[in-house]
């Protein structure tokens, strides 16, 4: 069986946002999210792509994973979230948090009829000035 791995896996492996449908995978080069519902890895996958499509000439780099500073990926993850969340009236700050990566997808394509007629360009702001979590330090044993 094929996993769903999650677009927004970032925010839910450094455990800032939750998923009631995200699942934890260890692999040999670190932990992945997969998704537990199709319907919802669809959902989701669309959002991201289209956060991608209005993001990603605002950071001035092309959608090739060789080229693309992951840096970048983890801004759109966030603040494209984080930006959704805004529109929808449910953020409560600076330093929110998403609560259910899923439900807030769902509301958001139920809300404006559709994952296509969510307002991504609205996002870009948000996503353009997220700043990125300093680095954690490892808790000694």
């Amino acid at each position: 069986m094929s996993e769903l791995i999650c677009p927004f896996s970032s925010t839910l492996v450094q455990e800032d946002f939750a998923c009631t449908n995200a699942r934890p995978i260890v692999r040999r080069g670190g932990a992945e999210i997969a998704c537990a519902a199709e319907a919802a890895h669809a959902r989701c996958q669309r959002f991201f792509q289209r956060l991608k499509d209005v993001a990603l000439p605002e950071f001035g780099v092309e959608d090739d994973l060789l080229k693309m500073p992951h840096s970048v990926l983890v801004k759109i993850q966030y603040g494209g979230l984080l930006g959704l969340q805004h529109s929808l009236g449910s953020s409560t700050g600076p330093g929110s948090t998403v609560e259910d990566i899923d439900s807030l997808v769902a509301a958001a394509a139920e809300g404006f009829g559709s994952v296509d007629a969510i307002p991504c360009a609205d996002f870009c702001e948000t996503i353009v000035s997220y700043k990125l979590p300093g680095r954690r330090k490892r808790k000694k044993s």
